[in-house]
């Protein structure tokens, strides 16, 4: 299958869905496709509008899973996003004619004949605008290749490029530091000549652990001890006036009550 890229913001997402749904009001009202170009504009204006509201709550409602599928194969493909239409197609498709056999419609059509002759002309009208929207949008999604980030020493020539995801920690070797990252290998580690500080300044979203450390909270494992934290394939030793740092990091696997069980 072929590969796709994939936008995940909800907002752009709730974005696409209401251009969906406006256009399908808009279509439905101004259009007036099949019996209800009969009807007066202020009753379609009245009563069509909720075909769109559907839409949006549909795809919107889709999101999560489709995000979810994204963060756990850490792949789109043509696979999954025919699977999202289809599925969007048939939520549509149900709550529509849902919607079209209540009171406030009363549609005499049955089933099938609704399906036929009123839905799937429209949809197929809808589905072209939808796949564009949909590939502009996750056309202009984030690139992989911009989790690259560089650390550079006090030579020009002195530079490090590695995925921000590899890297493991930063740590202090004279009037050098230490780069420790992954590699398809396994553990590798650069020297760079600058300061510890210097090297954190130019990733101040690392957190200091030591006076000699800083660490990229995603590679966080377990408390060793309440001196001592895991991270991938390393150990490093916690200051006490550091120990905050971990504990008050918002939405990361570093939790207070993993330093009280090791006290």
């Amino acid at each position: 299958m072929s590969p796709l890229k994939l936008s995940t913001s909800y907002k752009h997402h709730l974005l696409v869905a209401i251009i969906i749904g406006v256009w399908l009001v808009l279509f439905l009202v101004l259009i007036a496709p099949f019996d209800t170009a009969d009807l007066p504009m202020p009753i379609r204006v009245r009563i069509l509008p909720p075909y769109g509201l559907i839409s949006i709550a549909a795809y919107f409602a889709l999101i999560p899973a489709q995000n979810w599928v994204f963060r756990k194969t850490g792949k789109w493909n043509t696979l999954f996003e025919a699977v999202f239409l289809l599925t969007f197609n048939v939520m549509v498709w149900i709550g529509s004619y849902g919607y079209y056999k209540t009171d406030i419609i009363n549609g005499e059509y049955s089933f099938s004949k609704f399906t036929l002759e009123v839905y799937y002309p429209i949809f197929f009208i809808i589905l072209p605008i939808l796949i564009f929207v949909r590939w502009y949008l996750n056309k202009k999604a984030p690139d992989p290749a911009s989790d690259k980030i560089v650390l550079s020493g006090e030579n020009k020539l002195d530079v490090l490029q590695i995925k921000q995801s590899d890297l493991i920690c930063i740590s202090s070797a004279d009037n050098y530091v230490e780069v420790t990252y992954l590699t398809k290998e396994g553990i590798n580690k650069k020297l760079l000549r600058t300061t510890l500080k210097n090297a954190h300044a130019q990733k101040p979203e690392l957190v200091k652990v030591h006076r000699s450390h800083v660490i990229n909270p995603e590679h966080f494992k377990e408390w060793k001890d309440s001196n001592t934290i895991l991270l991938t394939e390393i150990e490093l030793p916690v200051s006490k006036s550091y120990k905050q740092n971990l504990l008050s990091l918002d939405h990361s696997p570093l939790k207070p009550d993993s330093l009280s069980q090791t006290q």
